[in-house]
C-alpha cells in the first residue's frame, strides 16, 4: 500500500511539474471594422490595457482616431466644436484628448495598437478626407464609446514588451535604433510641446518623400504616391504613449505627421515631420 501511494504522488508531481506556468493576464482585445463611412465596435469596454484590432472593411484609407471627451461634454458637443474648428481654421477646444488608436490602413488590412485607457467617454473618428477632399467625420464616420472603471479586468493585463521606440518631437521623428526587416513591436512616445500622430506608408519603386510632398502640396490632387499603408499610431496628446505592431519587407517607408499645427494649422509635415527610412 506504502509503494502505490508514493508511485501516486510521483504521478500527481509529474503531472503538475509538466503543466505550464500561469501567463500573465496581456491587454484587453478589441476589434475594430471600419467601412464606408462607419465603425463596429463596442459601445463598452473596461479600462486598461488594450489592444485595438482595425480591420480596413471599406474601399478607402481609414483609421480609428481615439478623442477623450471631457467631463460632461457629449457626442453631440463633439460634432459641433469640430464642425466649427473646420469652418473657421482653429484649433479644436481644449476638453478634447487625443489618446492614440490604430493609424490609417489599406482596404482589407488588419492594423493595431495598444495603448492604457483611463475611464472616461470616448469618441472613435475618421479624420481622413475621401476624394471628394471632405473628412470621413463629416460623413458621419464617429463612433462614441464608454471606458468603464466598473468592468476593469483583474489583474489589469500589461502592454507588451517594445523591440525599438520612437519619440515624436517638435517636429521629428527619432527612432531609437535603425530598422530592419520584420516584425516589430514599437513604442511611440509623444515628447513634444503638441500632440502628433506617426503612421506609415511605403513608397513603390521610384517614388521618393518629395513625391508626397509635391502632391501633399498641390491640394492632395490625383493619385497618392505611395503603396501600401502600415498604420501606426493616431494623434496622440503630448507626454502620452501607445504602441503599434508592423511588419516591414526591403523597402523605402515615410514616417509622416498630418495633425494640423497649433500655431498655424499647417499640417506637421509642412514643417517638417515627415522622414524617408530605407530597409534593406
Amino acid at each position: 500500500m506504502h509503494a502505490r501511494r508514493l508511485a501516486l504522488a510521483t504521478l500527481v508531481w509529474a503531472v503538475a511539474c509538466s503543466r505550464p506556468a500561469p501567463r500573465a493576464p496581456g491587454p484587453n482585445v478589441v476589434s475594430i471594422m471600419a467601412s464606408e463611412y462607419a465603425f463596429g465596435v463596442p459601445d463598452t469596454i473596461p479600462a486598461g490595457p488594450t489592444t485595438f484590432v482595425l480591420v480596413n472593411r471599406g474601399n478607402e484609407l481609414h483609421h480609428a482616431s481615439l478623442v477623450r471627451l471631457g467631463d460632461g461634454k457629449t457626442v453631440a458637443d463633439f460634432q459641433s466644436a469640430v464642425e466649427a474648428a473646420m469652418k473657421n481654421h482653429t484649433p479644436p477646444p481644449a476638453w478634447m484628448g487625443f489618446a492614440g488608436g490604430p493609424n490609417a490602413v489599406t482596404p482589407g488590412d488588419t492594423v493595431t495598437t495598444t495603448q492604457t485607457l483611463e475611464p472616461g467617454s470616448y469618441v472613435f473618428v475618421c479624420w481622413i478626407p475621401s476624394a471628394d477632399g471632405v473628412p470621413h467625420v463629416m460623413k458621419g464616420m464617429l463612433h462614441s464609446m464608454v471606458v468603464s472603471a466598473a468592468a476593469t479586468r483583474a489583474g489589469g493585463g500589461a502592454e507588451p514588451a517594445a523591440d525599438l521606440s520612437i519619440k515624436l518631437t517638435d517636429y521629428d521623428f527619432q527612432l531609437s535604433r535603425p530598422l530592419a526587416a520584420g516584425r516589430y513591436v514599437v513604442q511611440v512616445e509623444n515628447a513634444g510641446a503638441q500632440a502628433h500622430e506617426i503612421v506609415i506608408a511605403a513608397l513603390p519603386p521610384g517614388k521618393t518623400l518629395r513625391d508626397f510632398l509635391v502632391w501633399e502640396r498641390a491640394g492632395e490632387k490625383g493619385p497618392l504616391p505611395t503603396g501600401r499603408w502600415l498604420g501606426g499610431v493616431s494623434t496622440i496628446d503630448a507626454g502620452g504613449h501607445a504602441q503599434f505592431t508592423a511588419t516591414f519587407a526591403p523597402g523605402s517607408y515615410l514616417l509622416l505627421c498630418s495633425w494640423p499645427d497649433a500655431k498655424d494649422g499647417m499640417p506637421h509635415l509642412v514643417h517638417g515631420m515627415a522622414k524617408e527610412i530605407r530597409i534593406g
